[in-house]
């Protein structure tokens, strides 16, 4: 009885310190003609702080996914790391989502990338904020979104990509699909054919909502199924961590560091670290295979093997 309400007062103690030295605020910036909402996260800290701008991935999630329910990667996870480091966290939220205005489903990657920017120069702008340490981290699809917002602007001082691609739209989408398969229990012997027919749905997809914009989800697959992401990659220079996960069957680590070699015939630029969590998923939740289900993995243990990484990363950053 003692022990437990010795580990309870811990607990409690640790979250209590944890509120005091975490101030949140809710923010609003423009891009464009849009206004985008976020929530600044930042340690209480004198003078200017580095900071971080956080992309989230593909769908119709809002800041509030991350920030308040611990989901993913970032929340009690990255953000801890970033905290204890001294950096700020920013996450914003898509067009049309909390009271951020627009449609994210009419924005393809490099208007994602336009918000993520602004997002860096509305920090820029704060007298609380070192403007030469501002960096860009995404997750999943919001990797693509901070290796393009940091290719094309070269005052980001650095980016951390969550299970981002390296590979462009079409290839991840299909890789993904057919690990899907196979996890289902479909014949490795018809995956071909099953494949064929996948892609051909999806070039339709896609023509469908080129000629009838109206049918949102096909219209946003038209804006984003040619992307290639080789172009950001040569064109990103500012020290990048590329952190994936062994078990991840959205973003498999084997496709996207085979690509990253081919591209760089073997020998990537300097400025790249790849790490690979052991045992990790597309959440970087420990799971023993790729075909464990999200729901099943969030229920699992948290390995903090994947805050070491990023730790060890931003400490050599300095």
């Amino acid at each position: 009885m003692k022990s437990t309400i010795s580990i309870a007062f811990i607990i409690f103690m640790g979250q209590l310190l944890y509120a005091q030295t975490r101030i949140a605020s809710t923010v609003n910036f423009k891009s464009g003609e849009e206004t985008i909402e976020g929530i600044l996260i930042r340690p209480k800290a004198e003078g200017k702080i580095p900071a971080v701008v956080f992309q989230q991935g593909s769908g119709n999630h809002s800041f509030d996914g991350y920030e308040k329910e611990a989901w993913g990667p970032h929340k009690f996870y990255i953000e801890d790391v970033l905290l204890e480091q001294g950096y700020a966290i920013l996450y914003c939220n898509k067009r049309g989502l909390g009271n951020s205005t627009g449609n994210w489903r009419k924005n393809d990657f490099y208007g994602r990338a336009d918000d993520a920017y602004a997002a860096v120069e509305y920090l820029k702008s704060r007298s609380d904020i070192d403007p030469a340490r501002i960096g860009i981290s995404g997750h999943s699809q919001g990797g693509w979104i901070a290796q393009i917002a940091a290719s094309q602007h070269k005052d980001i001082a650095f980016v951390i990509s969550l299970a981002g691609p390296t590979v462009g739209v079409r290839e991840q989408t299909n890789r993904n699909d057919s690990l899907m398969y196979l996890c289902n229990g479909y014949p490795v012997d018809k995956l071909g054919r099953k494949m064929e027919k996948y892609r051909k749905r999806k070039k339709t997809s896609a023509n469908i909502g080129k000629t009838l914009p109206f049918i949102k989800s096909a219209y946003f697959w038209h804006l984003i199924i040619d992307y290639n992401n080789d172009e950001t990659l040569r064109n990103l220079t500012c020290p990048t961590l590329l952190l994936f996960a062994e078990h991840d069957i959205n973003v498999p680590p084997e496709q996207n560091i085979a690509h990253l070699n081919e591209l760089f015939d073997k020998h990537p630029p300097s400025n790249l670290t790849v790490k690979v969590m052991k045992g990790g998923q597309h959440g970087f939740y420990k799971v023993q295979d790729r075909c464990v289900d999200w729901e099943t993995a969030t229920k699992g243990s948290f390995d903090s093997q994947f805050q070491d990484q990023i730790r060890q990363w931003l400490t050599n950053l300095r």
